[in-house]
């Protein structure tokens, strides 16, 4: 399966595409859109999102709405499009922003080049075909949902965590009311205060971490055949390609245990094999191993600061301000949209890896006759 991005952030549009996709799957494009909207939503969230309404449109791969087997291709207006003079070039780096390696690499004089291919913008189509890919996990029982669990110093408490997996859909209706898409009150509370004290009052950005699960995943997803394409691989690839992400960490992030303590083990319960404990996060060895999938992404705090920190301008080589351009103060509650469905496209990925990519229903056929006969 090979996926494809195209677009700038103030273009035309943005451009996806799915390769390997099989053949009779429906897609419903308001749910696509609705995870649209929750990329648009939270609290920190700036000036654009009240521009942007993201609809999508299926423009290949379909007929009458279910896939053919063919790529599927994707499109998304952009309304906030070239707000930018492009007589008026930028020659000032934002600490922390991709303008001044992309200047480093390419050489192209004007940094508003570099903020165009390095904006967050094009998450919009990952959410999009990550959507695509958890209506395909739908066939096959797999649910996946993301929190956030810390911003700033506010942070939730490890022993929360579990009952989150007892009560999946309780919980994930608390954080959709959420408006940092925490699902603890008392935390989303102290996060809100966090944002306005320590980011909206000083004109400065907050960083922070998300919890991603995948509940329902059979074991043997995956292979070891090649080291690059283990699931952990693909986890680590994919989920650090989301802008501002700067760790990913599978299980229990408590590595000071000791193997006794860390490990899980085997119990055998109504014939079926199952663990005491979940440590490893759902994957061991780069195969998933029948436990909920547990991701922890890390994301800095944004680079584009109202108060700007010192600079250089790459022209003049004097010592000037970065600039300000707009944008969030907050990443991490619109992030968990875009976590969940970098996690649907790689569980997708393994199971078209391991079942075919023909039709849909043969696959169903093939993936539950292993698994009625392991179990």
């Amino acid at each position: 399966m090979e996926i494809k991005i195209a677009g700038d952030s103030h273009g035309t549009k943005m451009i996806g595409l799915i390769e390997e996709i099989p053949a009779g799957l429906k897609i419903d494009e308001q749910k696509i859109n609705d995870n649209l909207r929750r990329r648009q939503l939270g609290y920190g969230r700036g000036e654009r999102m009240k521009i942007e309404t993201d609809q999508v449109q299926v423009i290949a791969g379909t007929w009458n709405g279910v896939t053919t087997g063919a790529p599927v291709v994707i499109e998304i207006e952009n309304k906030a499009r070239n707000p930018i003079n492009t007589n008026d070039q930028r020659h000032v780096p934002r600490p922390g922003h991709g303008d001044y390696t992309g200047w480093s690499k390419y050489r192209l004089t004007d940094l508003n080049i570099y903020t165009e291919r390095n904006s967050a913008r094009w998450t919009c189509v990952l959410t999009a075909l990550g959507s695509i890919a958890e209506q395909f996990l739908d066939h096959f029982s797999i649910e996946i949902m993301s929190f956030v669990s810390s911003i700033g110093s506010i942070c939730v408490e490890n022993s929360m965590f579990e009952e989150i997996q007892r009560n999946f859909d309780f919980y994930i209706q608390k954080r959709d009311a959420s408006p940092v898409q925490c699902p603890f009150d008392d935390v989303s509370e102290r996060m809100i205060e966090e944002i306005n004290e320590k980011a909206l009052k000083q004109d400065t950005t907050l960083g922070g971490s998300i919890k991603t699960f995948a509940i329902n995943v059979q074991p043997g997803l995956g292979s070891y055949a090649n080291v690059l394409n283990r699931v952990d691989s693909k986890i680590g690839k994919y989920f650090m390609s989301i802008p501002s992400v700067k760790g990913v960490f599978i299980g229990l992030e408590d590595v000071s245990l000791p193997g006794n303590q860390y490990h899980d083990p085997f119990i055998l319960q109504n014939g079926k094999i199952n663990r005491t404990s979940n440590h490893a996060g759902g994957i061991e060895a780069g195969i998933t191993n029948g436990e909920n999938i547990i991701v922890t992404t890390y994301f800095k705090p944004i680079s584009t600061l109202a108060k700007p920190l010192d600079s250089i301008n790459l022209e003049t080589k004097e010592n000037v301000k970065a600039p300000y351009i707009r944008s969030d103060s907050v990443i991490l509650p619109a992030a968990t949209v875009i976590t969940e469905c970098t996690l649907a496209l790689i569980l997708m990925e393994e199971i078209i890896d391991g079942f075919g990519n023909d039709n849909i229903e043969l696959i169903k056929e093939r993936y539950f006759s292993k698994y009625s006969k392991n179990n």
